[in-house]
């Protein structure tokens, strides 16, 4: 099938269970248009009236994924700019959402698969990586808790992944387990006061950040296993969302 084939017949399969949307953002020069749900926090609402009891707000599966957070638009500047992802690496996104992270890798022809814990979450990445690079990376659903054995990457990336404490120990032990012996993860923060803790979590885990590229509302760090990297600490800047 062909590329606008596929586009074309990803949004429709979307658009019947989200009334979607765009954000447009300058990415060094290129305007990026991605395809998002318009209306996100009318999702958290339509979940909780329709069933308070579901395994999705149990389990607390809400629908984050659906926006564009600002972390996430500060690791696609980093990829952009930086150009960091050599052809043919392979890279993994975590918690994808829409997947403009796994798009600016599939722009520098990386070996990229998107990974999320929400299958519609999925749908937009496929339909974001096609409409801004004209590829579409492997997907698989994830979950921190029940990290894959047989699967290790170059790089890991991802965007505002630590808005709970309970992901913290799974999430490192998913860098741990999916990441090669000399890789690196490529993460960005939203300098949330809450997130610092996961940072003592990576100290004590024997693991080495340091910032990458700093903004006011977020922060990109390349993390490493032992002493590759000098650590310096997450700003101390007012809590993001």
């Amino acid at each position: 099938m062909s590329i606008d084939k596929t586009i074309q017949r990803l949004k429709q399969k979307l658009s019947g269970r989200y009334q979607l949307g765009e954000e447009r953002h300058n990415l060094c020069g290129r305007t990026i248009g991605v395809t998002c749900v318009e209306d996100a926090e009318e999702l958290f609402s339509r979940l909780i009236i329709s069933d308070p009891n579901s395994v999705e707000l149990l389990d607390e599966r809400l629908p984050y994924w659906a926006t564009l957070w600002q972390s996430g638009i500060a690791l696609a500047e980093y990829l952009r700019a930086k150009k960091p992802l050599a052809v043919g690496e392979s890279v993994l996104e975590l918690g994808a959402g829409l997947g403009l992270g796994s798009a600016i890798a599939c722009l520098q022809r990386a070996r990229v698969t998107a990974t999320d814990y929400m299958p519609d979450a999925l749908q937009f990445t496929r339909l974001n990586c096609l409409q801004i690079a004209g590829r579409e990376p492997e997907a698989f659903l994830l979950d921190w808790r029940e990290p894959p054995q047989d699967k290790t990457y170059a790089t890991l990336i991802g965007a505002d992944l630590v808005y709970e404490a309970r992901f913290f120990d799974p999430l490192i032990t998913s860098f741990d387990t999916l990441l090669e012996p000399d890789g690196r993860v490529l993460f960005s923060e939203p300098n949330r006061q809450m997130g610092r803790p996961f940072f003592d979590r990576l100290d004590t885990a024997g693991w080495k950040y340091t910032p990458v590229l700093e903004k006011s509302d977020a922060t990109v760090y390349e993390i490493r296993r032992g002493d590759a990297l000098h650590r310096r600490g997450p700003p101390r800047s007012a809590e993001g969302r």
